[in-house]
């Protein structure tokens, strides 16, 4: 089995942004190239080509990369608020619910808070993080992911205690 790239996660969750920024600075560069072609010369007929390739181009370009910026941050708050909107809604107060793919083999700290990690990884998270969508995370204790040297994940932040 081929060992899973780390950008390739990076790469499916930011191609909006990485797609839309390429894109917005390729119309400002058409919007440069253009206005340079009109300003070298001083007839009408010889400036709208410059004016259609470069300006209407240019600005074309910069729309779409914008809608894309868009859409990557109205999605990225999406999936925040569903996650929150799932801790707030869980089934006991102070419980946080496992999801259906983790298995539950009693890793529980006294309290009873528990972290999942990935075999190999270097984080531990919160149960539901969107970073363990698809992988299989092995529960554990915080203590238990502190001696394992495993950093908390930027993104659910599990040294925060959950909203009860």
């Amino acid at each position: 089995m081929r060992a899973r790239r780390p950008w390739s996660a990076f790469l499916g969750a930011f191609w909006p942004f990485i797609v839309g920024v390429t894109l917005i600075a390729a119309g400002l560069v058409a919007i440069v190239i253009g206005y340079l072609g009109v300003s070298g010369t001083v007839f009408v007929g010889l400036q709208v080509p410059y004016l259609v390739s470069g300006a209407f181009l240019g600005l074309a370009l910069v729309f779409l990369g914008s809608v894309l910026l868009l859409v990557q941050v109205m999605t990225r708050q999406t999936r925040l608020l569903r996650r929150l909107l799932a801790e707030v809604e869980s089934p006991a107060a102070g419980d946080i619910a496992a999801p259906a793919a983790l298995p539950d083999d009693g890793a529980a700290s006294p309290n009873g808070a528990k972290v999942y990690a990935v075999r190999g990884g270097r984080w531990f998270h919160r149960p539901g993080c969107i970073l363990l969508e698809g992988k299989r995370a092995t529960p554990m204790s915080p203590h238990q992911a502190d001696l394992e040297h495993l950093t908390p994940c930027r993104l659910c932040d599990p040294t925060v205690p959950a909203a009860t």
